[in-house]
C-alpha cells in the first residue's frame, strides 16, 4: 500500500510538472510567433509603402510563418497570430496547405493578412478560412499595391527571399485556431 501511495504521488507530481512545463513551452511558442510577426510586418512595411498605409487604417492583421515542401505534391504547415488592433487581442492559429506542383524544393515564407474590418478579422478567427473556398479573390497590382485582395477587402501578402510578392498559389490552404496556444 505504501508503494502504491508513493507511486501515485510521483505520478501526480510528474503530471503537475508536465503541465507547468507545457505552459512554459506554450509561452515560449507564443513569444516566438509574436517576434516573427513583428519582424514580418517590419519587413513588409519597408518593402511596400502601400501595405503600411492599408495597415494603418485596418482593424487587424494576421501573420503566419510557413514551410512548404514540394515534389510533384506541395504540402505546407505553419503557425501564426491574428491581432485585433482595437483591443490588442491575440489569437494563435495554425495553417496547412496541399496541392499539385511542378518541380520541387523547400521554401520558407511568411503570409500576412491585413483585415479592413473587425467583421473580416472575426470571421477569419472564428470561422477559419480555406483559401480554395474563396473563389472571388482577385490578384494583381491594385493601384500600385502588390497583394491579393479578397471579396471582403482583406489584403494578403507573401514574403519570400526575393521580397514581397502576390500570394498566387493560395489555393488549398486552411487556417484555424490553435487549441493549445489559446
Amino acid at each position: 500500500a505504501g508503494d502504491a501511495v508513493v507511486d501515485t504521488a510521483t505520478e501526480v507530481g510528474n503530471t503537475a510538472s508536465d503541465m507547468v512545463n507545457d505552459e512554459a513551452s506554450h509561452a515560449e511558442q507564443r513569444q516566438e510567433i509574436n517576434n516573427n510577426a513583428k519582424k514580418a510586418l517590419s519587413r513588409l512595411f519597408r518593402e511596400s509603402k502601400e501595405a503600411k498605409e492599408f495597415y494603418d487604417n485596418a482593424a487587424g492583421y494576421a501573420v503566419f510563418d510557413s514551410r512548404e515542401f514540394a515534389f510533384l505534391i506541395k504540402t505546407g504547415f505553419g503557425s501564426g497570430v491574428a491581432v485585433n488592433k482595437k483591443n490588442s487581442a491575440r489569437t494563435y492559429m495554425k495553417l496547412a496547405s496541399a496541392g499539385a506542383n511542378i518541380g520541387g524544393g523547400i521554401q520558407y515564407l511568411q503570409v500576412i493578412f491585413i483585415f479592413p474590418t473587425e467583421l473580416a478579422l472575426h470571421n477569419f478567427i472564428y470561422d477559419g478560412w480555406s483559401a480554395d473556398a474563396d473563389a472571388s479573390a482577385v490578384g494583381g497590382d491594385d493601384s500600385g499595391q502588390v497583394g491579393l485582395t479578397l471579396a471582403d477587402g482583406t489584403k494578403i501578402y507573401q514574403l519570400v527571399d526575393t521580397g514581397v510578392m502576390l500570394k498566387a498559389s493560395i489555393g488549398g490552404t486552411k487556417y484555424w485556431k490553435d487549441a493549445d496556444l489559446n
